[in-house]
């Protein structure tokens, strides 16, 4: 592909620059194990997020309850044959996906041009045993996509990243047989679609609250086709806030960014879980079915609590992307919420 987007990056969704990986498939980096990635970050570990028995069931809103898993007190769920069990007590069938099962769709906090989000997700998944070393799952993301707004027919429309990108990636065995997908998206069809949003929120700016819900509109789509093709597990995680000073990649000022992403949170967690939920650090998702009734489960991750006065230590200078201490904060959660709803382990 040889379609450049300019940069322009935050709210509620990460985003940035990024060329388009060249041959077939964007299938191609090597991942550095969790403690070569500690060492280079040059910063002291992040302090981690609750552990997965204490918050086992983030859905507690939505009614639902993890596959595999116990109450919230970290009790542990029905042992099974080739198990694995953690230090919270949560035991889950293993090894029954595979590597090239999961895909890997999104923006910038995912892109490793722009954040150590996905890279610190498999190192998280090498330590548990569940990945093997220098293994990766399939990734399609790249910064500036988005999930409603520009061309459709390229990789920087998050949609297409799944189909026809990962269902149909030449370089896989049987690109079509995908079980797990882990995803962000949506902040670029505000802060490149329409930056009225960090000015002005919605609902009172109804061409934002327009271009929110057009995303939100095209995610869900996107995950009842998911829902179709037998995806059995979403992994969605949703932005922190951010600085209104603004400045960087967003505008000087963005009075209005957080509102925004604010009032995108519970239209996202709906599409997601069914319902919106009160999230807080030790409770920090939900799960539900895309489709009510699907066998496919969705966990929807809230990043606010966890970076609620952090800001200055887990966002960069441009004012959007995670430092690598963020991004493992923001990976320690996609992980633990996928441990504790036994998630490609």
């Amino acid at each position: 592909m040889n379609i450049r987007i300019a940069c322009i990056a935050g709210m509620l969704g990460a985003v940035g620059c990024g060329s388009a990986p060249t041959g077939s498939s964007p299938y191609n980096y090597s991942i550095p194990s969790s403690a070569d990635a500690a060492a280079s970050s040059g910063a002291s570990p992040p302090p981690a997020p609750p552990a997965a028995g204490d918050v086992l069931d983030g859905a507690t809103a939505s009614g639902s309850e993890p596959d595999g898993g116990g109450g919230g007190d970290g009790s542990s769920g029905p042992a099974t044959d080739a198990a694995g069990e953690d230090a919270s007590g949560i035991t889950c069938d293993t090894g029954q996906v595979t590597p090239d099962q999961v895909v890997v769709l999104g923006d910038s906090y995912l892109d490793p041009v722009w954040a150590n989000t996905a890279l610190d997700i498999y190192a998280d998944a090498q330590d548990a045993g569940s990945l093997a070393a220098n293994t990766t799952y399939r990734h399609y993301d790249i910064g500036g996509a988005s999930m409603g707004w520009g061309n459709p027919d390229t990789q920087w429309y998050i949609p297409y990243q799944y189909d026809p990108m990962a269902k149909t990636d030449v370089s896989v065995a049987s690109p079509s047989d995908i079980k797990v997908v882990i995803m962000d998206g949506g902040g670029n069809d505000v802060l490149i679609g329409n930056t009225s949003c960090e000015t002005t929120a919605p609902p009172g700016n109804t061409s934002c609250a327009m271009t929110v819900q057009n995303a939100i509109n095209k995610a869900q789509s996107t995950m009842q086709e998911m829902v179709s093709d037998g995806v059995e597990s979403i992994v969605y995680f949703f932005y922190p806030h951010l600085n209104p000073a603004g400045g960087g990649i967003l505008l000087t000022p963005a009075p209005t960014v957080n509102e925004t992403l604010d009032y995108a949170y519970p239209l996202a967690e709906n599409v997601c879980c069914g319902s919106s939920f009160t999230s807080t650090a030790s409770n920090y998702y939900c799960t539900g079915q895309p489709v009510p009734g699907s066998s496919t489960k969705c966990i929807f991750v809230d990043t606010r609590p966890a970076f609620e006065g952090h800001i200055a230590d887990y966002i960069k200078s441009d004012n959007v992307h995670p430092t690598p201490v963020g991004a493992q904060v923001i990976a320690n959660l996609v992980w633990n919420a996928m441990k504790a709803n036994c998630i490609a382990q």
